[in-house]
Order: structure tokens, then sequence, then C-alpha cells
């Protein structure tokens, strides 16, 4: 028997009928849960719409003898993200996980990016994540039980080339996913998940016709020797993980790149600390930046309290009170 069940559960995934959209869903489904299939349809860019990749996952796991409904509103509108879970709850009559996933890529040279590209994908990525996890928030908080899982990318966290708007736009997730942590009562639970894989829409322009060329033929070469684990369903694994009862814990960070899985963190290097009362000059940092630099020894705050705390612990540390 399986020890993590999502049976009784219900599961909003956006995005659903990409590569790791429809990942999510088979996983999730087979594990017992109910399932909103979104996908609006569109093209990698985001344009147009279409019933049709939706309705094919949604089928798939109503043939399977999973319970499942479509739905094709956008994740870019407050009403959109409203109606989704609406849908979840008119269908199943409650909601218990959302898995933030929907997206699009305008790839292009930071310095040519139109405001239409950055705008377009702010939409679907980080205001996308707002419209559709506050719903689902609310009734996460009435039935005092729920898992959001904000899927974002090693694009925002480490970088990709051409890909400022998309990068930008995924770090957001991380300042979200830390706000909601903070407030959410005990029993909801948020993290954020960094995926790579193969196939799906994102990645299907071709190569001769992308700025970022060089960029993915270097990633081809290291990732062909682990290809295998390129896979969507080594992303479902964690993502249903993160999804799950038993993952209790929440405010962090996963990625699973290649088959190996690991935890992101923020961290604060213990610094230079100059007590003041005069404030220190330019001068002063230039003379301590290797100290303030160093990553021997850090701290990982998962709050603006927590970093406050830190500077106390510095005026311990040379006998200064707390008064």
């Amino acid at each position: 028997m399986d020890n993590i069940d999502f049976s009784g559960q219900v599961a909003v995934v956006t995005g659903a009928g990409g590569a790791l959209g429809s990942a999510f869903c088979r996983e999730l489904a087979r594990r017992g849960a109910s399932v909103v299939a979104n996908d609006l349809g569109g093209s990698p860019t985001g344009a147009g719409g279409s019933h049709g990749y939706a309705d094919a996952i949604a089928s798939e796991l109503q043939d399977g003898g999973g319970r499942a409904v479509a739905n094709y509103d956008s994740v870019a509108t407050a009403a959109g993200g409203q109606a989704i879970i609406d849908a979840a709850l008119s269908a199943f009559g409650r909601v218990d996980i959302v898995i933030s996933n929907a997206g699009n890529q305008r790839n292009g040279a930071f310095g040519e990016l139109t405001e239409e590209d950055i705008e377009a994908v702010y939409a679907v990525h980080a205001k996308g994540a707002f419209f559709v996890c506050q719903p689902a928030y609310r009734e996460m908080v009435r039935q005092g039980y729920g898992r959001l899982v904000l899927v974002s990318s090693q694009s925002g966290i480490f970088g990709n080339p051409f890909r400022a708007n998309y990068g930008s736009a995924k770090t957001a997730l991380i300042g979200l996913m830390n706000v909601i942590a903070q407030e959410a009562p005990e029993g909801v639970v948020v993290n954020t998940l960094f995926p790579n894989a193969q196939g799906g829409r994102l990645g299907g322009t071709p190569l001769s016709e992308r700025p970022d060329v060089a960029f993915l033929q270097a990633a081809g070469e290291r990732s062909r020797h682990f290809a295998e684990g390129m896979k969507p369903d080594f992303v479902a694994a964690l993502a249903c993980y993160m999804a799950s009862r038993q993952c209790d814990r929440s405010q962090n960070m996963y990625s699973v790149l290649g088959g190996k899985y690991s935890r992101l963190f923020v961290g604060l290097t213990d610094g230079w600390y100059s007590p003041g009362p005069e404030a220190p000059s330019a001068d002063d940092i230039l003379a301590h930046i290797d100290r303030i630099d160093d990553r021997n020894h850090y701290a990982v705050p998962l709050s603006g309290l927590d970093e406050m705390d830190t500077v106390l612990e510095a005026r311990r540390a040379l006998g200064l009170s707390d008064g």
C-alpha cells in the first residue's frame, strides 16, 4: 500500500495539459485524488486557447477510473482564478491541493524585451499564482487543511540567459510562499517546487529559432549524461510528496534535476557588525567586504524577524546589551 494516499482529496492542477502538468495529474489520480485539470490551451507564448489539452488529460484520468473534470479558465485574471476553484467546489465540494503550474515563455535578450513580453509572462506566472491560490487559500483556511505547491524555476533563483521576464516572475513565487507560510494557520502548508524535465509546449520552439541556442546546446551536453532522470515522472514524485499530508513542513524550496532531489534555501552570512553610533563609511565596508562575503558561517532566516534576531546575536557576541 502507498504511504501517500489522496483518497477523498481534491486537487487543482493548472497547466495540466503540458508534460509536467499531466504527470502531476496522473500521479495524484493514481493515488486517489479527484482532479480539476486546468489548461487554457494556448501556445508556448500564451497566445490563443483550446479545450483540447485539458480535455485530453481529464478524459485519460476518467478512462482509468479516476474522477476528473476539465477547466479552461485563464489564471491571469482574478475572475479566472476564482472560476477554477469554483469548478473544484462545484464538481467535488472542496479543494485540498493546488499545484500552480500554468506557464508561458517569451524569451529574449534583456534589452529587447517589450512591455507586452514582460506583462504576458508576469500575468501567468506571478499574478496567476495569486489569482488561483487566493480563493483556494480561503477555502483551505475555512476547512482547516490545504497544500499549495508553487512551481518556480531555476531560471529565477539561479538564472538562465534570455529569461529575464520569466526568471523574475518565477522568483516572485519565493516571496509569495514566504508570506503565505507566515500567515497561514496550522494545517495549511505552502512550498515551492523547482522542476526540470524535458518535453512540453514551453520547449517546443525549434532550436534554430531561439535566441538562447548556445545555452540550450550547453545544457543539452550536460543533461545527456542523466537524460533518463529528465522525465516528468521524476518531478511528479516530488510534487505529489509536497502536496501530501505527510509534507507537514512549510516555506521550503525543493529542486529536482536529472534524478537529484535537493532543498534550496536563502542564507545570510554572519557578516560584519558595526554597532555605531556613527554609520560606517564606504571605505569601512571595503575594508570588511571579505568578512561580509564569507559563506563559511551563515543563518537561514525564515522571516524579517529572524533576520533581526541575527543582529541581536551579533550584539551579544560583542558583549553589548539588548537594551
